[in-house]
């Protein structure tokens, strides 16, 4: 099995649903879905000032880079990006993955949130279009007030596990940060055969 921790509002996560789902597909092993709302948002490229300190310009330009690393992997997976993630709180489209886990639609709907949010055609914050969502997908009758307490244990539990950044994977008791990681995941889950990618 594959433990996936992620958020729909981090870019990181959204770049590894993908691959993650084909590694999922080309071992035939479950995944274990584990949306988590993250505390920190990415924030917008600052525009270059001319009295910008050492500080300030190694910042956006490491800000500018990520955003270029984003855009071409983006690209690649064929991904459309439309907007940022700056302020968004993603704790009600979290409850409805773990909804749609309960209802046996998960990879479909965190698929469809990341998806549509990223290309700026579904509001995460919007109760009812996270229901529109659920419902077309076969897993009605959510309530969002309900889900409170248990998607702060859900986090918790996810945290206690090792997880503190998006996204995570969880092995065989073991955490990797990143999707970088895929390769010598896919080398422990086929039983260690060979050397090991380094």
């Amino acid at each position: 099995m594959i433990g996936f921790a992620f958020d729909y509002t981090s870019t990181a996560s959204l770049l590894a649903f993908k691959p993650t789902c084909a590694l999922a597909d080309e071992l035939d092993v479950a995944v274990e879905w584990l949306p988590v709302p993250g505390d920190a948002r990415p924030a917008a490229v600052a525009a270059k000032a001319g009295d910008e300190s050492v500080s300030e310009r190694h910042s956006r330009v490491r800000a500018e880079y990520v955003a270029m690393d984003v855009a071409r992997y983006a690209r690649w997976q064929g991904i459309e990006i439309n907007r940022d993630a700056a302020g968004v709180d993603s704790a009600l489209a979290c409850a409805g993955g773990l909804w749609a886990d309960r209802h046996g639609v998960a990879r479909a709907y965190h698929q469809h949130v990341l998806t549509e949010f990223w290309a700026d055609r579904l509001d995460i914050e919007d109760g009812a279009s996270i229901n529109f969502v659920l419902d077309e997908l076969g897993a009605p009758g959510f309530d969002a007030q309900d889900f409170g307490a248990s998607l702060f244990a859900h986090k918790a539990a996810v945290e206690d596990r090792g997880v503190h950044t998006l996204p995570t994977y969880l092995v065989e008791d073991q955490v990797f940060v990143g999707r970088a990681h895929l390769p010598m995941i896919r080398w422990l889950l086929r039983g260690r055969d060979g050397p090991g990618p380094l």
